[in-house]
């Protein structure tokens, strides 16, 4: 039996916005799979104007008599796909599936949720291309303003796609689902997300954990400056007093900056397949070991690359040229674009302030692929702007537990921390790992259910590898 929901929540007469639902129906192969989509308003200060849809998965809860409170999942990004035919068998046969429905939808601008224009696979082929910094720039602009253009040719607002819109949308799932409270569960932007919707609908929340979570303060280009460095200088530490990595990289903090040096004067050429090969020159090589670093596995590694990028190429730099390309598959890179420009765009920072801002870290010796040229372009992306005295987050009483890896290059532990402030009711969870998210799963799954469960009981987080601070 197929369970099937579909509510239209605009009035009948808007003949140009459709609800298909064909290609969900194909992902609900099974009687535990519930699939339905909703109309809501683009901008929710309007509500009779335009409309867009939001589509959700429900995955029932094994235990069919169950009363335990569901789970809804915010995905990353901005601007993962989370309504994925993978991603729900995985979640089928989850233990947060034995007493808990779960909830997945694709958040507005992605995916089976009217989906932006997505510019992310073109964004790849320029950084493929050997691209000096101005060159990098120049071709980002033109790529975001044909994306404008394709945005305003389909009667697409991107100003209305952001954290606040996202999180009403949200609120009128909440409504249309019917249960009575939530468990909130986001990984990285979701986590941004997750802190919005527990400000403006606390009471339908139940719990709410949080991992790796990503501010509504701060600056898309100069918090990852920031965090990056952290994060290196972090494993160069970490090799240099583990015995292992020491002996085999004994000179790793040298090596780096001779391996950027020399991306500098010979970029390397990758071939992934017949039809695509990829130029390495240097500042796409600082931006591919900052995404090596979200692997769980970065520690052992990043030096691997390091040496791969003083070889000329090998397997190391292979893998994560491919980790990057699979990404890139399940990221709307325009809906990334429409969220941080409103809200983690700092209007008042230049080209100029960009430099001196580098300065600051010696671990940088260039430019950031990639995000340098996408934050300069992407300021002409939309013209809202969040004001810089909301972008923060109200006090919450809702049990919130966090989780933040101590090596992590985007959302650090000194983010944890950020995020606590605002928490009466906040445990924060730093753990001694590697990577964006991660660590042991089944561990992770365990303390999760137990806090959801009884959000104000002691937990038992003896599983987990622990930093103390």
């Amino acid at each position: 039996m197929l369970f099937f929901a579909l509510v239209l929540s605009c009035p009948a007469q808007q003949p140009e916005t459709k609800i298909n639902l064909d290609a969900l129906l194909r992902l609900a192969k099974k009687n535990t799979v519930k699939v339905g989509a909703m109309l809501v308003p683009e901008n929710h200060d309007v509500p009779a104007g335009q409309k867009i849809q939001i589509s959700y998965v429900v995955i029932k809860a094994k235990d069919t008599n169950s009363v335990a409170y569901p789970i809804i999942y915010f995905s990353g990004g901005p601007g993962g796909v989370t309504i994925d035919p993978g991603f729900i068998d995985y979640l089928s046969v989850n233990p947060m599936r034995d007493a808990h429905d779960i909830i997945l939808f694709d958040q507005r601008g992605i995916g089976y949720s009217s989906a932006l224009p997505d510019m992310s696979f073109e964004a790849f082929d320029i950084m493929a291309k050997d691209a000096g910094i101005d060159e990098e720039l120049r071709l980002t602009r033109e790529m975001i303003l044909k994306y404008k253009e394709k945005c305003r040719a389909e009667n697409i607002n991107p100003m209305y796609y952001n954290s606040q819109q996202n999180a009403k949308d949200v609120g009128m799932l909440f409504k249309h689902l019917g249960y009575e409270k939530y468990n909130l569960l986001g990984g990285s932007y979701g986590t941004r997300l997750g802190r919005v919707v527990q400000d403006m609908f606390p009471e339908f929340v139940h719990s709410s954990v949080l991992d790796s979570p990503a501010p509504l303060s701060g600056d898309f280009l100069l918090n990852r400056l920031e965090s990056y460095s952290l994060a290196l200088n972090r494993i160069l530490d970490y090799c240099e007093n583990t015995t292992d990595c020491k002996t085999v990289h004994p000179q790793l903090k040298e090596d780096y900056f001779k391996a950027i040096t020399l991306l500098k004067s010979s970029p390397i050429e990758v071939s992934m397949n017949d039809s695509l090969s990829v130029v390495v020159n240097a500042q796409d090589g600082i931006y591919l070991l900052r995404r090596l670093l979200y692997q769980s596995n970065a520690r052992e590694k990043a030096p691997e690359l390091i040496k791969d990028y003083l070889n000329g190429g090998g397997e190391v730099l292979d893998q994560v040229l491919k980790f990057e390309y699979q990404l890139t598959n399940g990221l709307n890179l325009s809906m990334l674009l429409s969220v941080e420009k409103y809200e983690n765009f700092n209007p008042t920072i230049t080209s100029e302030l960009i430099d001196e801002h580098y300065k600051k870290y010696p671990l940088i010796p260039a430019k950031l692929g990639f995000f340098d040229a996408f934050y300069q372009a992407g300021k002409d992306w939309h013209s809202a702007s969040m004001p810089l005295s909301e972008r923060k987050f109200s006090n919450s009483e809702v049990p919130t537990l966090i989780f933040v890896n101590r090596f992590d290059p985007v959302t650090p532990p000194e983010n944890g921390h950020l995020f606590k402030e605002q928490l009466i009711n906040g445990t924060l969870l730093i753990l001694d790992e590697g990577g964006h998210g991660g660590g042991n799963p089944e561990c992770k799954n365990e303390v999760i259910l137990a806090f959801i469960n009884a959000p104000n009981a002691t937990l038992d987080t003896s599983c987990l590898n622990l930093y103390k601070e």
